[in-house]
């Protein structure tokens, strides 16, 4: 079904929510395509998020996702008071991709041309050893002929079965002891924050929140009148301390303790444990995501700090997207017990869960044994592939940027030494062919630091080490 996207004579966006291709990818996939045909004029002002998801019956966080990605990408830009507006100017590799004009039309789908992803872009997972034999005999069994409880499924939180296997993992690989009952099943991380935001604050109350931090999640708390604060990060993760000392009265802190996103850092059981003392203290609840936890090369991580909490603080996310697919859009969280009605209250009251689709096959994919050894597989191979760019980058080491080695995770940090701008570097290395996060992009706060983040997971040794000796050509005086 098409909705119109600026008005009754402005272009249309469709979503097909039987396509494989998740909501917000194809939002993204259609603006794009309309900003590249030359529909949506540069600085033409898009609809707010919430008046998007509105208009197409999707999640907000969805939408939001949509436009962090064209943001990224540099189609959109943000201006404080002006909304979410088409970029004023273009990439040229972007115009570049314009369809010439043939004084018909052409299709959304077929407007933008795709391209392999360039070196180091985030949010990749190496698809050459997935599961895909295996994934798709365990879809079609149980949708050849589904059971009728699964037809007739109405379990807000989602399919039981894989909450089940969600607790015993979570019990096994992180420590955390709780009832499938506390388990939601979510559409990813954002689809989490959403429904915590809704269910958990109210307008004017706020939230700590890591600076640097994850941007995307920022926005999402920020929504409804939530006053987000930024407190510093140091090589311990989250300062307790300035926490206290800027908005000592708030209601949330959400934190990444397992490797903060995006400096690596790990928050150690002191610092954990401080920040447990403030959450009773304050009556507050602390948002544990557990960004990629899983990916610990040297030693073995610390339990979640979920399971540290015996006052029930804590609210858990997870994601599958890093540890199996990010096409599935599963992930899950846990509540504590006391809150587990006030979160199917807001579930039921604002949107469906995520698809049913693929739950049963991961239910039974985990139950089986086969995700945790496709977890240490990867472990492996994401291990050899962080070796091999630490190895090619050392000659720049010292010189041209300091590299932050996190034990963990699928991402490196180089922080660039003397004054030189990330913002400047990610541009000059945009024309080599490299896709760069800049660190500072990451900050709310004035104090930045400048760096560079490289994603190494969905690339193999040769076009890392590529790569690399580009970067450092690019970062040359």
């Amino acid at each position: 079904m098409s909705r119109p996207l600026l008005g009754a004579s402005a272009s249309e966006i469709g979503i097909d929510r039987d396509d494989r291709e998740p909501i917000q990818s194809q939002i993204a996939r259609q603006v794009r395509a309309l900003v590249l045909t030359g529909r949506l004029k540069p600085q033409t002002r898009l609809p707010s998020t919430r008046a998007l998801s509105e208009e197409l019956s999707v999640a907000r966080a969805t939408v939001v996702e949509a436009y962090e990605q064209l943001l990224s990408e540099g189609y959109l830009e943000t201006r404080s008071g002006s909304g979410t507006r088409v970029a004023a100017e273009l990439p040229e590799s972007l115009l570049a991709s314009t369809p010439q004009s043939t004084g018909k039309q052409p299709a959304p789908r077929l407007a933008v041309r795709r391209e392999p992803a360039r070196p180091f872009r985030s949010g990749l997972v190496d698809w050459e050893n997935f599961p895909h034999d295996d994934w798709g005999r365990l879809l079609g069994r149980f949708w050849r002929n589904p059971p009728v409880t699964l037809l007739e499924h109405n379990d807000p939180f989602g399919w039981m079965p894989l909450r089940e296997a969600i607790a015993r993992h979570l019990y096994e690989w992180r420590g955390i002891s709780c009832g499938d009952e506390q388990v939601i099943v979510t559409a990813g991380g954002l689809d989490a924050f959403d429904l915590i935001n809704r269910a958990i604050l109210k307008p004017k109350d706020r939230i700590w929140f890591e600076d640097p931090g994850y941007p995307t999640a920022r926005r999402i708390f920020g929504l409804g009148g939530v006053e987000v604060v930024p407190v510093p990060v140091d090589a311990e993760g989250l300062v307790i301390a300035r926490g206290r000392g800027i908005a000592p009265g708030a209601k949330a802190a959400f934190v990444t303790p397992a490797r903060q996103y995006p400096t690596g850092v790990t928050m150690p059981l002191a610092r954990r444990l401080e920040l447990l003392d403030w959450a009773a203290d304050a009556d507050a609840i602390v948002i544990e995501d557990d960004y990629d936890s899983e990916y610990r090369y040297i030693g073995r991580p610390l339990p979640a700090l979920m399971s540290l909490d015996k006052r029930a603080r804590v609210i858990y996310t997870g994601t599958f997207s890093k540890v199996f697919s990010p096409i599935i859009r599963l992930g899950y969280m846990v509540v504590p017990k006391a809150l587990v009605e006030r979160f199917k209250t807001e579930r039921l009251a604002h949107g469906a869960p995520p698809s049913l689709m693929a739950q049963p096959a991961l239910a039974e994919f985990m139950g089986s044994g086969a995700f945790a050894i496709h977890i240490r597989r990867m472990r492996r191979i994401y291990a050899n592939r962080r070796r091999a760019l630490l190895d090619a980058l050392k000659p720049g080491d010292g010189k041209l940027f300091t590299i932050d080695a996190s034990p963990a995770g699928l991402m490196l940090l180089l922080r660039l030494t003397g004054k030189a701008s990330d913002e400047d570097a990610v541009a000059r290395l945009a024309e080599r062919g490299i896709e760069a996060l800049s660190l500072s992009s990451h900050y709310a706060g004035r104090q930045r630091a400048q760096g560079l983040l490289l994603s190494f997971a969905g690339f193999t040794d040769d076009e890392l080490k590529k790569a690399a000796r580009l970067l450092m050509e690019g970062l040359t005086p």
